[in-house]
C-alpha cells in the first residue's frame, strides 16, 4: 500500500510538471509588441511622486511608442499623465514640484508641454520649427531651457541645371560630409547644428 501511493505521488508530479511545460510556449517575434517597459524615470522635488515614459511598440506602425505616467512612491495612485494617445517624453519637474514640462509628439511636429498637477490639465507652451530636446528648469522656475536642431544647407558639389516647368525629374542625390547621417526608425537626418534655447514657462517665443 505504502508502494502504491509513493509511485502515485511521484506519477501526480510528473502529471503536474508535463502539463506546466506544456502551457508555456517560446517567445515569438510578435511577442515583442506586448511587451512593456519604465524610461526617464524622475522624482518630485519632495519625494512622493514619480513620473516616468511608459514605453511600448506599436504593431499598425512598427515603431516605439511612449506615454507619460505618474505612480506615488508607495505604488499607489498610478495613472496616465493626459487623456492625448500621442507620443509622450522629457518629463521634468518644476522646482517647486507644481509642474510638470514635457514635449508631446504628433505628425505635425513635437511641442513643449505644461501640466499643473494641482488640476491635472495641461497646455501647449510653444510653437516651434523643429522638435525640443533637453528640457531643463530654471531654479526660479520662470524659464525653460532646451536644445533644438537648426538646419544648414548640405555640401554641394556640382550646380544642377533647372528643370523644365512641368517637368519629373527624378531626385537629386543626397550628398552628406557626415559619418552618422541616418537613424534606426527615423531615416535619413537632415544636416544641422544643435543650439540652446530659453523659453518662458509660461508660454511665448523661444530665445536663443
Amino acid at each position: 500500500m505504502k508502494k502504491s501511493a509513493i509511485i502515485l505521488f511521484f506519477s501526480l508530479i510528473c502529471l503536474h510538471v508535463t502539463t506546466g511545460y506544456s502551457q508555456k510556449k517560446p517567445f515569438d517575434y510578435l511577442d515583442v509588441f506586448d511587451l512593456q517597459y519604465v524610461s526617464d524615470p524622475q522624482i518630485s522635488p519632495d519625494g512622493n511622486w514619480i513620473v516616468y515614459r511608459r514605453m511600448g511598440f506599436d504593431i499598425m506602425t512598427d515603431r516605439a511608442k511612449g506615454n507619460l505616467w505618474m505612480i506615488r512612491k508607495d505604488g499607489s495612485r498610478h495613472q496616465k499623465l493626459t487623456s492625448r494617445e500621442v507620443s509622450e517624453s522629457s518629463p521634468r519637474w518644476s522646482p517647486n514640484g507644481d509642474q510638470i514640462a514635457f514635449v508631446s509628439s504628433t505628425d505635425e511636429g513635437s511641442e513643449i508641454y505644461m501640466y499643473w498637477v494641482s488640476t491635472g490639465k495641461f497646455a501647449r507652451i510653444s510653437q516651434l520649427p523643429a522638435s525640443p530636446s533637453s528640457l531643463c528648469w530654471s531654479p526660479n522656475g520662470e524659464q525653460l531651457a532646451f536644445s533644438m536642431n537648426i538646419p544648414k544647407k548640405p555640401p554641394v558639389l556640382a550646380k544642377m541645371p533647372e528643370k523644365p516647368k512641368g517637368a519629373k525629374w527624378a531626385e537629386s542625390p543626397r550628398i552628406t560630409d557626415r559619418v552618422y547621417h541616418e537613424a534606426d526608425g527615423r531615416g535619413y537626418i537632415e544636416p544641422g547644428f544643435n543650439h540652446l534655447f530659453v523659453i518662458p514657462a509660461s508660454g511665448g517665443s523661444p530665445r536663443q
